[in-house]
């Protein structure tokens, strides 16, 4: 869409079946020449031997092969006056004056095809396998699952002419491009299994800042019921608005840059806004980028890689061991984070850039928020979300800037901070808004601060870290 600026994006998870589907189709079929062109010469009027002779310029041998072997068809019959007339069979090969003959014909095949379970749209033959993580499930009617085969049966039925021309289907179906299958009947439906299909949404400000309507899904039939599930869902993730803290927040990392960007009047982010600081920032010292939406968005993770770029390759080549030194992530206490696939691949990116085949180049560890040691059911969904990422993942005590500001800190070289502000009055989802720095001095006073709350305790024997995350539960 033009003019629009997306400031997040979140993977929505849509129940999904796969089916292995029978049936049986009706397909016409053209006629051979000399066949096809006798039965349109009859079916405009009787005609006799001799007649066809002369119109087809046969030999008399030529004619009575034509007319025995259309005769032994069943398509042609002598009348009591001596013409050749199409038969009942025949007949039905038409259904206008001068029309090609369609010999219909009944096949039988098969397919195995995976459809949604809102909308019962067919996916295709088969969709990414794919789990139910880093995402937002979307719940849909429980009738919808239970009687799944029943509608698949109804909405194949519904879908057959579509389905066969996205190629879904055998190609004997569609060899000739004159067939025009149609199903006959559905012989059986079987689910074989269920499975999650993923749903990237993105959500757009205009120039002024407002939110736009959300786009419609091109592989669904209809998209009206599907954002109506996710609207409920967005509405039990609702929290009330934070931007008195992320203020707060914003002084106690000494930043004033960013709140610039907002409309004092309206309390939303002006993209117009956005653009001058780019332009400031790039003819600037500062050496400061700002962005809007997720660190993990692909264009604001280049933005990253661009800062670790160099950094590893100064690292690669020169001899100091500098593997000790610390990159963390720090994650926030946002329901929207670790909501889109993105997510894990810019973990692996994290977690892989440390090392080398010979060689440390940094320490990376990922901070997830828990409420404490003994918090095992988030140490389980935070294993099941970021599997196979958590052996360098631990729990630390939720808190830190009010759990609304997210912190990727590597210790001497730069800092990406990013504000998860929840304005719900403006904005249907967290908007997630930050800045890329490698200026040593906000480098080191935002690593301090970090630093001082993960080494920190909330009360008496109390650490903030609270360990390794695949630790939690052992001693259950």
């Amino acid at each position: 869409m033009e003019n629009t600026t997306t400031y997040h994006e979140i993977d929505f998870l849509l129940p999904a079946q796969r089916f292995n589907i029978n049936f049986s189709y009706i397909t016409q079929k053209g006629l051979p020449f000399v066949r096809e062109f006798v039965l349109r010469l009859v079916h405009l009027a009787p005609m006799s031997k001799s007649q066809i002779a002369t119109f087809f310029g046969f030999t008399r041998k030529e004619t009575e092969e034509a007319i025995a072997d259309l005769v032994e068809r069943g398509e042609l019959t002598l009348s009591e006056s001596g013409r050749l007339m199409l038969t009942e069979k025949s007949s039905g090969y038409f259904s206008e004056i001068g029309e090609v003959p369609r010999l219909s014909l009944l096949r039988d095949s098969g397919a195995c095809l995976s459809f949604d379970l809102a909308t019962f749209s067919c996916l295709g033959k088969d969709i990414p396998s794919d789990k139910w993580k880093a995402g937002i499930s979307i719940k849909v009617d429980d009738e919808s699952a239970s009687k799944s085969e029943i509608l698949v049966e109804k909405y194949f039925q519904r879908q057959f002419h579509e389905i066969m021309n996205k190629g879904f289907l055998s190609k004997s179906l569609v060899q000739d491009e004159k067939d025009s299958p149609t199903v006959y009947t559905v012989n059986s439906v079987n689910k074989i299994r269920q499975m999650p299909f993923r749903l990237s949404v993105k959500f757009l400000v205009d120039s002024e800042g407002r939110s736009v309507e959300r786009e419609d899904f091109e592989m669904l039939t209809s998209s009206d019921y599907v954002h109506e599930r996710i609207s409920v869902e967005l509405d039990h993730l609702a929290r009330p608005s934070n931007f008195v803290d992320i203020a707060r927040a914003m002084l106690d990392i000494g930043d004033g840059d960013t709140l610039k960007l907002f409309d004092s009047k309206s309390s939303s982010v002006n993209p117009a806004f956005l653009d001058d600081l780019a332009k400031l920032e790039a003819n600037s010292q500062k050496k400061r980028t700002t962005f809007l939406g997720p660190i993990y968005s692909s264009a604001n993770w280049d933005l990253l890689l661009m800062q670790l770029a160099p950094v590893i390759k100064t690292r690669r080549e020169s001899k100091a061991d500098v593997g000790q030194d610390s990159f963390l992530w720090l994650a926030p206490s946002d329901p929207y984070w670790c909501r889109s696939n993105r997510l894990l691949v810019s973990l692996s990116d994290f977690l892989d850039k440390a090392s080398t085949k010979d060689k440390k180049l940094y320490s990376p560890t990922i901070y997830l928020p828990v409420s404490g040691a003994d918090d095992h059911k988030a140490a389980r969904q935070w294993k099941k979300e970021l599997d196979p990422y958590t052996d360098k993942a631990h729990g630390v005590i939720e808190g830190f800037l009010g759990g609304n500001v997210e912190i990727l800190h590597f210790d001497g070289e730069f800092v990406a901070v990013v504000y998860h502000m929840s304005l719900p009055d403006t904005y249907p989802v967290t908007l997630p808004l930050g800045f890329i720095s490698a200026d040593k001095e906000v480098v080191s006073a935002i690593g301090n601060l970090v630093k001082s709350y993960v080494q920190g305790s909330s009360s008496f024997d109390r650490p903030n870290d609270c360990g390794s995350i695949s630790r939690f539960g052992r001693n259950e």
